[in-house]
């Protein structure tokens, strides 16, 4: 596009959101982007490089960032990274303006030291991190992603997937901002690269179903006239659903999974004036076509935590489920546009969101946990005080302790799940009302890390477990000579390295890792390093463990049959066998064996190396066996009645909170 063209439409742009002062200083923020991106072209179109920017502003005015600072960093977003040092555009910047200069820095690359490219995790924490006391920054990063996105198709394949696997991070924090059509946008653009064949299914299957429902719903248009009219709906639209709505984030940065597209494929919503108007209408759309259970929600007076705001329903309509949204007429713009609805006009309230991003401070966060903060949250949980959290779907009772306070997460021996008792890993539901229940001897356990999907909940658990004074199971510190005893061959926070595969009898040395459990190396491995590794010793009791496997093997006749006869030639029992194809020429075979000592069992390890058809040992680990288990539990049950009134006792006398 012509550039002194794009340069006349944000003026123009800018004097009718911002006014002519505004406009003026927006003008020379153009001037200073052309100065510094000069002789600069896109690689994709030879076009100059200015006009990125200049489109990346449009964005922020067209969208409803109506904000002179935030429009000016646009247009300066990437003078730090690609202007020439000479030019000092730090110092240019500064003198324009500071809090500009402070924006253009958060959106800036944070370079690797190893490759010189950008550091895409360092950066995303960083912007993240940087929203937490400025928003602006992250919805200007989403503008510069989204016009980066709309040309995705000039790439080869693999770079185009590469690019929107990159952008598809954002589509979590648009929602999360209740910027639902921007998220919207951004999938629509990003998805046919990510996965081509599942996106033409479903858009197809979509097409399909939306054209099939559409006399359906002339014919519900026509009955509507009964929920229209004073002291009732002022209007109703009736919208089809798009690709984005059976699209859901996964907790890996820039991953996805589509859900099967199926009814309901149209969502029906009614306006109103008022609350009490909402209200009537939803009794009146119930007693005409009756709800279907369990998905009546209040959000008029307890909002998603991005802001959504409606009565919702669902009925049947002609043998199909019908999703109904009875809207105010004031929040229809902020459920579409989130914490941009009301930017020029009152300024928007930025509490919701800074609450959300609050917990980012800490620098050890990995990308994928910093990501998972911004997921869309589906649960809605309560204390018995009313107060209400919100989290993701499969959260436990541990995230919920966590996200209330840190104490309770460390202390949390379970809770009362309206009124029942239960664990600290029992998953929580839409609309439980908890009490979490603590002891003052409790502390956080290793496993919840298996369970927790907070990055909250996971990152003060993992700081806890990192604490030296931390016992783990199966390990016998002695911090004075710096030595310790590996007691129990199954526990669980013990991590077997794979490098040079220590097995019962031979010299090992250990330390405690990041998360809390106890890595266990040969003593002569050569990835061993620096003065923190422990001397070890075997001091574990007789007795009939299992070894489970987890390896490698090339796709050949004969493969597996190479394995079994080293299992038979040992006189080894294999328990279960399990694989799944990793590529087109190596197998994954997951192996559970016992029937030996576990110094014949870890012999194994190592002669399966020789197999020729084995490439490589994935992981391997110890635990009961089957039979010891079944006769441990028939134990447990036996025991069980007697030990409930003590049980009982300790959550009785626990502290209980909330």
């Amino acid at each position: 596009m012509n550039l002194a063209k794009l340069i006349e439409e944000l003026l123009v742009s800018s004097r009718r959101h911002l006014g002519d002062k505004a406009a003026e200083k927006i003008s020379q923020a153009i001037d200073m982007a052309c100065k510094f991106h000069e002789k600069q072209v896109r690689k994709l179109d030879r076009a100059p490089y200015v006009t990125h920017c200049l489109q990346v502003a449009q964005s922020c005015l067209e969208w409803g960032l109506t904000d002179t600072e935030a429009v000016c960093a646009a247009l300066l977003h990437d003078a730090l990274e690609d202007a020439p040092p000479e030019m000092e555009p730090e110092r240019h910047i500064r003198e324009f303006n500071s809090n500009v200069l402070t924006l253009v820095e958060a959106l800036s690359k944070i370079r690797s030291l190893q490759t010189g490219s950008g550091d895409l995790p360092a950066t995303y924490r960083r912007i993240l991190m940087a929203a937490s006391l400025d928003l602006r920054v992250l919805l200007i990063k989403i503008f510069d992603v989204l016009h980066n996105s709309q040309t995705l198709e000039v790439h080869g394949p693999a770079k185009a997937k590469n690019k929107a696997s990159l952008a598809l991070i954002y589509v979590g924090v648009s929602r999360r901002l209740g910027i639902m059509e921007l998220a919207d946008t951004l999938i629509d653009y990003t998805l046919p690269h990510i996965m081509p064949m599942q996106y033409r299914r479903a858009k197809k299957t979509l097409d399909d179903l939306l054209k099939r429902g559409e006399s359906s719903m002339e014919r519900l248009s026509r009955n509507l006239d009964m929920v229209i009219g004073e002291g009732l709906a002022e209007s109703f639209v009736i919208e089809p659903k798009k690709i984005s709505d059976f699209f859901y984030l996964t907790e890996k940065p820039g991953t996805g999974r589509l859900l099967l597209v199926g009814w309901p494929a149209y969502r029906l919503r009614l306006l109103v004036e008022d609350d009490d108007t909402a209200w009537r209408v939803l009794g009146k759309m119930h007693s005409l076509f009756g709800p279907l259970p369990r998905h009546v929600r209040d959000y008029l007076n307890a909002p998603r935590v991005n802001g959504f705001r409606a009565l919702t329903t669902r009925i049947i309509w002609d043998g199909h489920p019908l999703n109904i949204h009875v809207v105010r007429k004031a929040d229809e713009r902020a459920n579409r546009l989130g914490v941009l609805a009301q930017w020029g006009v009152s300024g928007p309230d930025q509490t919701p969101y800074m609450r959300l991003l609050a917990t980012l401070g800490d620098s050890d966060l990995r990308m994928s946990e910093v990501h998972a903060h911004v997921l869309p949250d589906m649960l809605d949980v309560y204390t018995p005080k009313g107060d209400r959290f919100t989290f993701p779907v499969d959260s436990v009772v541990v995230d919920f302790a966590y996200i209330v306070h840190t104490e309770l997460g460390e202390r949390c021996i379970g809770a009362k799940i309206n009124g029942i008792q239960r664990p600290p890993e029992y998953p929580m539901a839409d609309g439980d009302v908890i009490r979490i229940l603590t002891s003052k001897g409790a502390r956080p356990q290793r496993s919840w890390l298996d369970c927790v999907k907070t990055a909250r909940a996971r990152t003060l658990i993992k700081q806890a477990l990192k604490n030296q004074e931390a016992t783990v199971r199966g390990i016998n510190r002695n911090a004075a000579t710096g030595t310790f005893q590996l007691t129990s061959l199954t526990g669980q926070d013990i991590l077997w390295s794979t490098c040079c595969l220590a097995t019962p009898g031979m010299p090992i040395v250990g330390r405690l890792s990041e998360d809390g459990r106890w890595i266990v190396h040969c003593a002569d491995c050569i990835k061993i390093q620096g003065s923190q590794w422990e001397k070890g010793q075997w001091a574990i009791q007789p007795g009939s463990e299992a070894l489970l496997i987890t390896f490698t093997v090339r796709h050949r006749a004969g493969a597996l049959l190479e394995v079994l006869e080293l299992l038979a030639t040992m006189g080894i029992n294999g328990q279960t066998i399990q694989g799944k194809g990793r590529t087109a020429d190596i197998y994954v075979i997951s192996m559970e064996m016992d029937g030996k000592k576990p110094a014949v069992l870890g012999k194994l390890l190592h002669e399966l190396l020789r197999v020729s058809a084995v490439q490589e040992i994935l992981s391997y680990g110890w635990r009961q066996p089957y039979d010891t288990k079944l006769a441990q539990s028939s134990s447990q049950r036996e025991s069980h009645n007697q030990s409930r009134a003590t049980q009982q006792n300790e959550f009785d006398n626990g502290e209980s909170v909330l």
